[in-house]
């Protein structure tokens, strides 16, 4: 049976509408959608719910799961407000929305007109509305930051979120936000500004210079938290000390977002601006300029002269083994000054894993890898699971769900004829159409899942056995290879590995007394 889905995203114009008092709009829009299936008797099979507005497909996953069933081919269409609310990202994003409408023949179905991608003339027509809807979201765009720059010229805080030691408090009489001061949170920002420009003094009366990182333990040490409610890092520390916020500025493209493309991808940065536009703000200083400026100029005369040569990789571990207590990656420490060998570190502050030597981590890897291929081919030769009766299984429960889907679709027939004679008022059908839909929605989820399980088997039976003699030539090469080729050989054959070593023994008996469990990049089991 032909099925069809309904889409609903909120627009900006509808945020604005809410706010006018109009209703909530995914709940117009569905009702009157759901009018509309019903005007034309088409079976809704699914309603897709987006509730960010996002500029790319990369930031609406609802519409990333819709694009990848409609090129599945699960929707004979998809039901829409109007085109427009498809994408309104760059050229690819349209393109590729485009493509899936059109190579699995799905229509655009809109209580004006339904399109059929494959028709040249609707093709044309459902291709200028896209870009059309993406010229009025420049615009738009285009219109806000011209606003929220104006706000700024004029000392208003635009940030959703206030930056520690202030809170965010409306204008009286007018638009906008300022800042307001939160005492206890702004003695703790002076501390960390006169802790950095004049030090921690003794008690000699002589003063010590405390650094960023020392900041960020001192802080940790005593509980405060950062304004996520998390410890403070270096970074963290480093960015408040730098903030023009604290001496009553308010800075305008200070990270301003620039999208380059690596590997095909698009991939947003926000680079420091080194001359960003500042502002008067409208809200109380924490600290004096003279202050704030002191900071600064000490933080730029504290970077390395010498900066270090990070094109040349010497970690052969890089981004695969990881912490097992905070799950942050591991770090290589070198020794060069005492001539001992680097170890692997946690940086995390806190964190109470111990260090151990980088080549008795790198040994225990290699045992791992080896010890895994002999168990897997020892599996192979001797096979004792139960893969081909779990793939019966399957099979079995996916005959019955298809047969249960189809009983499903005819009780989902038979409310439009039950509406159609009187019996079921538009109501009762909705509510009966939406409890069909919402049975067939689960009953296929769990076919799918079933199916996809099956490929699993499949994909992880084959991705095993080639994996087998990429390992083996990582064993017999690797303590050839530079550093950099080793990371490269691992990271084809380990998805990570997790370290754990809770005895103090590097430098006593027990230097390889850790944990080490690593995960070889196989299908996980399902």
């Amino acid at each position: 049976m032909e099925q069809y889905c309904i889409y609903l995203r909120k627009s900006r114009a509808d945020d604005e509408a809410e706010q006018r008092g109009e209703g909530e709009t995914l709940a117009r829009h569905e009702k009157a959608l759901l009018s509309l299936a019903n005007s034309q008797h088409l079976t809704i099979g699914q309603i897709y719910r987006e509730i960010v507005s996002g500029e790319t497909l990369a930031a609406r996953p609802v519409m990333q799961q819709l694009l990848a069933d409609v090129e599945k081919g699960l929707w004979q269409g998809v039901i829409v407000m109007e085109v427009e609310r498809l994408a309104r990202g760059n050229t690819l994003d349209q393109g590729i929305v485009a493509n899936a409408f059109k190579y699995s023949s799905t229509l655009i179905v809109t209580p004006t007109k339904t399109y059929d991608p494959n028709n040249e003339f609707d093709e044309e027509y459902f291709e200028f509305g896209l870009f059309m809807s993406r010229r009025e979201y420049k615009t738009i765009n285009r219109r806000m930051q011209q606003g929220r720059q104006a706000s700024v010229s004029e000392g208003k805080y635009c940030g959703s979120i206030p930056p520690f030691g202030y809170t965010r408090k409306k204008i009286q009489g007018e638009k906008g936000y300022t800042l307001a001061i939160v005492p206890e949170e702004a003695e703790i920002v002076k501390m960390m500004y006169e802790l950095y420009a004049y030090g921690d003094r003794a008690e000699d009366g002589t003063y010590k210079a405390v650094g960023r990182n020392t900041i960020a333990r001192h802080l940790n040490k005593i509980g405060i938290k950062n304004r996520k409610g998390g410890a403070w890092a270096t970074s963290s520390v480093t960015r408040m000390l730098q903030n023009p916020v604290y001496m009553g500025k308010l800075t305008w493209d200070y990270r301003k977002t620039i999208k380059r493309t690596e590997n095909g991808k698009v991939i947003p940065y926000r680079p420091i601006n080194k001359n960003p536009l500042i502002y008067d703000g409208l809200h109380e200083a924490i600290v004096s300029e003279e202050l704030w400026h002191l900071v600064a100029d000490k933080i730029k005369n504290n970077r390395p002269s010498v900066i270090p040569d990070f094109g040349t990789m010497k970690n052969p571990l890089a981004s695969i083994v990881r912490c097992a207590l905070c799950q942050n990656a591991m770090q290589r420490r070198p020794y060069e000054k005492t001539g001992q060998p680097a170890s692997m570190i946690c940086n995390t502050h806190g964190c109470p894993n111990i260090s151990a030597p980088l080549y008795a981590v790198e040994a225990r890897l290699m045992e791992a890898l080896e010890h895994w291929v002999e168990e897997y081919k020892v599996s192979l030769k001797n096979p004792k699971s139960n893969t081909q009766s779990q793939k019966q299984v399957i099979a079995t429960t996916v005959e019955a769900l298809q047969k249960e889907i189809s009983n499903l679709h005819t009780q989902l027939d038979n409310t439009f004829d039950l509406l159609e004679q009187g019996i079921y008022t538009t109501e009762i059908f909705t509510k009966r159409n939406q409890t069909l839909t919402q049975k067939i929605s689960e009953k296929k989820e769990k076919l799918h899942d079933l199916i996809d399980k099956s490929e699993l088997i499949k994909k992880q039976e084959h991705q095993n056995i080639t994996l087998i003699p990429k390992i083996e030539y990582l064993l017999d090469v690797y303590y050839k290879l530079s550093p950099a080729e080793q990371n490269k050989l691992l990271r084809e054959v380990v998805d990570h590995a997790d370290y754990k070593k809770t005895i103090n023994g590097r430098w006593h008996s027990s230097p390889d007394s850790f944990e080490l469990l690593v995960y070889p990049k196989i299908t996980k089991d399902f």
